[in-house]
C-alpha cells in the first residue's frame, strides 16, 4: 500500500512538471501572435491601449484581418485550418466602412469575367473603431484587448461560449488596396447560375 502511495505521489509530481507554463517571455512578438497561448500572453502583458491613435490611423489605413483562432469543444482551431475561410479587410471612407472580401465562391463580373473578390459597404455613426468592432461582433460582444505593434487583438464569444481571437493589422497602401476590389457584391452574378445580379435577386425576394 505504501509503495502504491509513493507511486501516485510520483505520478502527480510528474504531471505537475509536465503542466508547467510555457516561458513565453523568450518568444518574439511574431512567434507569440502565431499561437493562441502566445496571444493570451500578449494580452496580459500589453501596454494600455491608445484608442485615440487607433481612431486616427483608421482614417488613412487598412484594417486587415489576417489571422484568427477559435476555441470551442474541439479545442483551438486557427484560420489556416478552416475550410472556406474568407479573407477580410476593412477600409473606412467617411461614414462608410467597406468590407473587402477574398471569398471561395466564383462570381461573374459585369464584363463577364470571373472573380473571387468583392466589397460590401455599410454606413455607420459614431467613431471608426466602434464601427470596426461592430463588423467583428455578430452578437459576439467583440472587444479590443490589446495592440501589439501594428496588430490589434480583438476577442469575442459566441452563444455556445466559443472564444474567438481576431488579429487585425493596420497597414498602409489604402488606394492600392481599394483598386484590388473594384466590384460591389450586388453588381456581381453567380458563376454559371442566374443571370440576375445579387442586387436584382435581393429586390425580387
Amino acid at each position: 500500500m505504501k509503495k502504491m502511495l509513493l507511486l501516485l505521489v510520483a505520478l502527480v509530481a510528474f504531471a505537475a512538471c509536465d503542466d508547467d507554463p510555457i516561458d513565453y517571455s523568450t518568444w518574439s512578438n511574431e512567434e507569440l501572435l502565431a499561437t493562441p497561448g502566445g496571444v493570451d500572453y500578449l494580452i496580459r502583458m500589453a501596454a494600455p491601449i491608445d484608442y485615440a491613435a487607433i481612431e486616427e490611423e483608421l482614417e488613412t489605413k487598412v484594417a486587415d484581418r489576417y489571422h484568427y483562432f477559435i476555441h470551442d469543444w474541439f479545442g483551438w482551431t486557427e484560420s489556416s485550418k478552416m475550410n472556406g475561410a474568407a479573407l477580410l479587410s476593412y477600409v473606412i471612407i467617411e461614414d462608410v466602412i467597406r468590407c473587402c472580401v477574398d471569398g471561395d465562391i466564383l462570381l461573374r463580373t459585369p464584363e463577364g469575367d470571373e472573380t473571387y473578390r468583392y466589397y460590401r459597404d455599410n454606413k455607420f455613426t459614431g467613431d471608426r473603431l466602434s464601427a470596426l468592432l461592430a463588423e467583428f461582433d455578430c452578437g459576439r460582444g467583440a472587444k479590443l484587448k490589446a495592440r501589439i505593434e501594428n496588430t490589434l487583438v480583438v476577442e469575442s464569444y459566441g452563444e455556445d461560449n466559443s472564444r474567438m481571437l481576431d488579429l487585425i493589422r493596420l497597414v498602409d497602401g489604402r488606394e492600392e488596396w481599394l483598386e484590388r476590389y473594384p466590384y460591389n457584391f450586388y453588381e456581381l452574378k453567380p458563376w454559371g447560375g442566374s443571370d440576375l445580379t445579387f442586387g436584382e435577386m435581393q429586390q425580387t425576394n
